[in-house]
């Protein structure tokens, strides 16, 4: 019961941070990719260390490829990706985020690469929230979240990253 009415309550949050987003102008000035960040859902069971192709492919230093992992349990994260990691615990139902989620959100980053096909209200929140010039995501979430949106399956991760390697070529021009 309790997990219903904390989805319920984030989600009317998320609504009106998705509509205070689209209201507010951004700042797009799309000269460099600095930094990439991704919100990653682990359910896909994908390998995330392909993220750092793109970066590779923009000359982007690995420390600026941050990449925040969701877990449906608090039991799924080992120690080495604890800082990096998140649950729906880690989220109030009135959308106060924890220290490691204000970070990942108040840090500015050029691309946001949200990588989950599940319409997940703790995922789009953290999207929402986020600091960022240029959003890529997938067909099957909120079109608001996303500025980019690229349609292929969620779990064929090498034709996600040519397509996003290819889109972000034609926004920004520090091609390799």
């Amino acid at each position: 019961m309790f997990n219903w009415l904390k989805k319920r309550l984030l989600t009317r949050v998320y609504r009106k941070t998705i509509k205070h987003n689209a209201v507010s102008v951004k700042n797009r000035s799309l000269k460099k990719i600095n930094i990439i960040s991704i919100i990653f859902d682990h359910r896909l069971g994908v390998d995330k260390e392909h993220f750092q192709r793109i970066g590779n492919h923009f000359n982007i230093p690995k420390k600026n490829v941050r990449i925040l992992t969701f877990f449906q349990s608090q039991k799924q994260i080992n120690e080495a990706n604890f800082n990096r990691s998140y649950t729906s615990k880690n989220i109030s139902a009135l959308g106060v985020l924890n220290g490691t989620l204000v970070n990942f959100c108040k840090q500015k980053t050029d691309v946001l690469i949200n990588f989950y096909d599940q319409d997940d209200v703790n995922l789009k929140y953290l999207s929402a929230k986020s600091n960022k010039k240029l959003s890529v995501g997938f067909k099957s979430i909120d079109h608001r979240l996303n500025d980019l949106i690229i349609e292929v399956d969620a779990k064929n991760i090498e034709v996600f990253i040519s397509e996003c390697i290819k889109y972000l070529e034609i926004f920004f021009t520090n091609k390799k």
